[in-house]
């Protein structure tokens, strides 16, 4: 019995009679890009790029791009998701502006100052503030803005801030899953399943607190005397003297454009989820509510938008454009049709459990962004294709390529920022240590995702 999204897959047929041998050859391509992108032995926007200049170029000679080839702007320019570009751009540029005015260093301190210095009071703050900061910025400016927080209270509380970094590397990941717009993959899934803001937090937001929980028992279990209580009356006493020296007004040097901030984080958040219900926005995409978002705020605090501007991640944008336009080329070549084959076998044998386990394996040593572009072009070729696709096994691929990275230090972008801060403060991490607690961690919260997913 063939699954609704196999058969779909004839919308994603490839063009006209391609031989065996030219989907081999695409697919080879695809599979060393994959395996160049976990060695990192090559910046991935290059490689990206470059794999997609050579997928272009071979389509051209085989006569697999519309009508024998010879084109070139309308070609690529179609096989791009020009959604998923303008919400990168714009979320970009208005997180930068609103982390310019103090909020987020200010929610900050305000969490610290709440844990009393008591260290795994101060864990779960910080834990659950980065899971939060992560639902709304992107997974490595939380990182870089809590994991700073983090050794500064570390140092001052002669704390080991070793344990507190790797959790909130690994919360990162937990709290990406809460939003639609709180990781890459999700924006991607989203997009190609059709799922509205509202309903990615009413699904995902239950999972999430679960697996905070669980991650919180699990970090005090494995790290032990590192973030218990301190027992002296007397410690107790100077570690609360210490947070409470802390001033969160200090990076804040305009009230004005403080307080317009969080006017405008509130309004951006309300906007993205009532999207739906919103006449004005309703005919509109996502991306167009992020890229408003970032020109107002420009508009209202243009210190300089040059430096604005500078902060949009170009090179994960031509990251994007890279890889739409190499899988595009997959597509025509049969290499999707062919992939969707032995997905079909996967989730008629062992489900949509066995594709999230399977996602969240390959997303732990490669990048889980062409994984979740492959899948989502995989499943949902076409509209029509995508809402043929069980919502169980779009979320797998969700929970999969988010969980995945807790799996090992290259596993995502945010449990590299851990690690590196952890080697820049002197402390040591290798490969196999961050497996060994890593591991464990993505491991119950796969568990929990897999009775989640079954219930769905």
């Amino acid at each position: 019995m063939s699954l609704p999204f196999a058969d779909s897959l004839l919308a994603a047929a490839p063009a006209g009679n391609v031989s065996p041998v030219q989907t081999w050859t695409f697919t080879a391509i695809l599979g060393v890009t994959l395996l160049i992108l976990a060695t990192e032995r090559i910046h991935k926007t290059v490689l990206v790029l470059l794999s997609a200049l050579v997928c272009l170029l071979l389509a051209d000679v085989w006569g697999l791009l519309p009508q024998g080839g010879g084109h070139h702007l309308p070609v690529y320019i179609g096989m791009i998701e020009w959604e998923v570009i303008g919400i990168v751009i714009g979320a970009t540029v208005f997180v930068e502006i609103a982390a310019r005015s103090g909020l987020f260093t200010f929610i900050s301190v305000k969490m610290l100052k709440a844990s009393r210095g008591d260290p795994f009071r101060l864990l779960v703050l910080l834990s659950i503030l980065t899971a939060v900061f992560s639902a709304f910025l992107d997974n490595i400016t939380a990182m870089i803005i809590v994991g700073s927080l983090t050794v500064v209270a570390c140092r001052k509380l002669e704390l080991d801030a070793k344990p507190f970094l790797i959790t909130e590397g690994i919360m990162t990941n937990v709290g990406g899953l809460l939003t639609l717009i709180s990781s890459l993959p999700n924006i991607i899934v989203g997009k190609a399943a059709d799922i509205t803001y509202l309903r990615f937090v009413l699904v995902a937001g239950p999972y999430t607190v679960v697996a905070t929980a669980a991650t919180m028992v699990l970090a005090r279990w494995l790290f032990g005397t590192g973030v218990r209580p301190a027992t002296d009356p007397d410690a107790r006493r100077r570690n609360l003297e210490l947070v409470r020296a802390f001033d969160e007004w200090e990076t804040v040097r305009d009230r004005g454009f403080f307080y317009t901030s969080i006017v405008g984080v509130i309004l951006v958040i309300l906007a993205f989820a009532l999207k739906p219900q919103i006449p004005v926005l309703r005919d509109f995409g996502i991306e167009v509510v992020a890229m408003g978002a970032a020109v107002l705020m420009m508009l209202l605090h243009a210190h300089d938008v040059e430096r604005d501007l500078d902060h949009v991640e170009w090179s994960l944008v031509f990251f994007f454009v890279g890889l739409f336009i190499m899988i595009g080329v997959m597509e025509r070549a049969g290499v999707l049709l062919m992939i969707g084959g032995w997905l079909e076998a996967l989730t008629r044998h062992a489900g949509s459990v066995g594709l999230m386990w399977c996602t969240a394996l390959f997303s732990s040593v490669t990048d889980n962004i062409p994984l979740a572009a492959m899948l989502s072009r995989i499943f949902g070729p076409t509209p029509e294709a995508a809402a043929a696709v069980p919502p169980d096994q779009w979320w797998a691929v969700v929970f999969g390529c988010n969980l995945g990275g807790n799996i090992t230090p290259i596993g995502s972008a945010s449990t590299v920022v851990a690690c590196t801060v952890l080697k820049k403060n002197g402390f040591k991490v290798t490969f196999l240590d961050f497996v060994k607690i890593g591991g464990i961690f993505a491991g119950v919260q796969l568990a929990l995702a897999s009775g989640y997913i079954l219930m769905l």
